[in-house]
């Protein structure tokens, strides 16, 4: 009788226990699956915010934005009249398919390339847009590889697209004359780091850089277009 009894006990405590491993393993799953879930709400509603700003940030606050952040190494202070349009990557696009723009230079494009330029796009342009910005980008960097100096700022360039919103950013402090390629560089990379911080103030987060890098060609200057 004993023995009966102690084998019943047994296998109750199994069966007792094999229903709290059972609840354990699907309170965990639940957990797991409320997570996952939470994140893509989460994802989901920083690209529906980001998407949404695009659609209230113009280009004016956008360039305000960048000048501000660059302060005394932000030398784009010129407006591109449209009948010049073709000296910079704003003259790549078709003003047909642009609702507003921003294109802004130096005082000298000759001696400083230095250029913004920020497009409201109309539905379904802004990719074709970013295609056309990077042709022209690739002609300013073969053109600045002919060059020792500004390299560094040049090929750091930004290119964002937020939605309709496309957005050239190639500014910043210029290195001093005798500075080392070195030293342009990390200028170069503090000066972008003030843009992306701009960008991230307007839009809550600091979108790809769609910039396309030219590979250099055998005698030093920019030749086809690589992935950057």
């Amino acid at each position: 009788m004993k023995k009966i009894l102690a084998f019943i006990l047994a296998g109750t405590l199994m069966l007792s226990a094999a229903a709290c491993s059972s609840n354990g393993g699907g309170e965990t799953t639940a957990t797991t699956e409320n997570k996952v879930t939470e994140e893509s709400k989460d994802t989901e509603e920083s690209k529906d915010t980001e998407e949404t700003k695009a659609e209230t940030v113009t280009p004016e606050a956008v360039e305000k934005a960048v000048a501000a952040a660059l302060g005394d190494g932000y030398l784009c202070t010129v407006d591109v009249p449209e009948d010049e349009l073709y000296v910079c990557p704003m003259g790549a696009l078709d003003l047909d398919k642009v609702e507003s723009y921003v294109a802004k230079q130096t005082q000298v494009p000759a001696l400083n390339v230095d250029s913004v330029v920020i497009a409201k796009c109309k539905a379904g342009y802004a990719d074709e847009a970013v295609e056309m910005i990077n042709q022209s980008y690739a002609q300013t960097v073969s053109y600045i590889r002919q060059y020792p100096f500004g390299v560094a700022k040049v090929e750091g360039a930004r290119l964002y697209k937020v939605d309709d919103l496309v957005i050239f950013i190639m500014a910043g402090a210029v290195a001093d004359e005798n500075a080392t390629e070195e030293d342009a560089a990390k200028l170069a990379v503090s000066e972008y780091e003030k843009v992306d911080a701009a960008i991230k103030d307007l839009f809550g987060s600091v979108p790809q850089n769609l910039t396309v890098i030219p590979e250099p060609d055998q005698g030093g200057n920019g030749g086809g277009l690589i992935g950057g």
